[in-house]
């Protein structure tokens, strides 16, 4: 659900022409949104050693305060195109399949790429999956609205695993995330008791993760013992779940922790099913049941979630589950 996004490293200085009060208005709207739902790449094999960074360091002192605390929470990812951090018409070509956004400012928006003065932003010419708009227009880009459309819609019945993990979940893998949690009460009886000839949620999730990743990954599934795991015990699940990992093909998922909590802990604490990528949220209704089969077996909420106060609540849920005196738990490899 995050959208790679770049900015013109030129473009970050304020323009003369406004108000401070201007200014200040086109960067907080552009931060918000990135807040949201922003993934930023930038020049460099790292961000210190970035031609951004410098733009930042010149930025008025209020400006500065805001983008580094802003730097200092959200992942970045370096673009690793060989990309030099300015935008024009005849280099954008290098961030096909990189970047959806491009953000410049008012001057080169209409000289470089042609936009009318009443333009706000357009595919650019022959890149067509990359829409290039106005740093003063970043909250309106048709990219990032079409990514805070999406993050509330249902998901479908019969809607495929393939469009669920794209739309969602593809983004996130890529992002340098490196612990993955998943609360969900039914993944593990899901799990034994999926048909041989279907693959389970929590095994279709871990394939997708590990062939999307971009780097090692760290998983946590927390999820109940409930009825229908009958005489299972822990050395089944682990024995079960350490055939799922060693079948992992790009091996970028390292470590698989599985939290067997007690089902009436759940009734307590973890009504909700969902997937946390460090400060980002899925609440997905029916959980990783929506991964099971080639298609979601029913219609399912689902809600993307960011934010201090929100992701909070979920990282509370995780932990009573986890302090639970009564639960398991196996970690594979150990």
């Amino acid at each position: 659900m995050l959208v790679p996004f770049v900015i013109d490293a030129d473009s970050l200085a304020p323009d003369p022409a406004w108000t401070a009060a201007q200014v200040h208005t086109c960067h907080q709207s552009l931060l918000e949104v990135w807040r949201r739902v922003g993934l930023l790449t930038h020049d460099g094999d790292s961000f210190e050693n970035s031609r951004l960074k410098a733009a930042v360091q010149q930025l008025p002192q209020k400006l500065r305060t805001l983008w580094q605390e802003m730097l200092e929470r959200a992942p970045l990812r370096a673009c690793g195109s060989g990309w030099d951090g300015t935008l024009k018409a005849d280099n954008i070509s290098q961030l096909i399949g990189i970047t959806s956004l491009a953000l410049v400012d008012d001057g080169r928006a209409e000289v470089d790429f042609e936009l009318a003065e009443d333009e706000l932003s357009r595919p650019v010419a022959g890149a067509q999956d990359i829409e290039v708009c106005r740093l003063a227009s970043a909250g309106q880009a048709k990219t990032f609205q079409k990514a805070l459309d999406q993050s509330g819609i249902h998901i479908k019945l019969g809607e495929t695993f393939d469009n669920i993990w794209a739309l969602r979940f593809r983004s996130l893998a890529a992002a340098p995330i490196k612990r993955v949690t998943i609360v969900d009460r039914y993944a593990v009886s899901q799990h034994f008791c999926c048909p041989q000839t279907q693959l389970s949620g929590i095994t279709r999730f871990l394939r997708l993760l590990d062939r999307d990743a971009d780097g090692a990954r760290y998983v946590s599934l927390l999820s109940a013992w409930t009825p229908e795991l009958g005489n299972n015990n822990l050395e089944d699940v682990k024995g079960d779940f350490k055939d799922v990992m060693a079948r992992l093909s790009s091996k970028k998922v390292k470590r698989l922790k599985i939290s067997m909590v007690p089902n009436s802990a759940f009734r307590d604490s973890g009504h909700d099913r969902f997937f946390r990528f460090g400060d980002y949220v899925w609440d997905i209704g029916l959980g990783l049941q929506v991964f099971q089969g080639a298609y979601s077996p029913a219609r399912s909420s689902a809600a993307f979630k960011t934010g201090d106060d929100i992701v909070r609540g979920y990282k509370k849920v995780e932990e009573d589950l986890a302090r639970d005196p009564r639960t398991k738990v196996v970690e594979i490899p150990e």
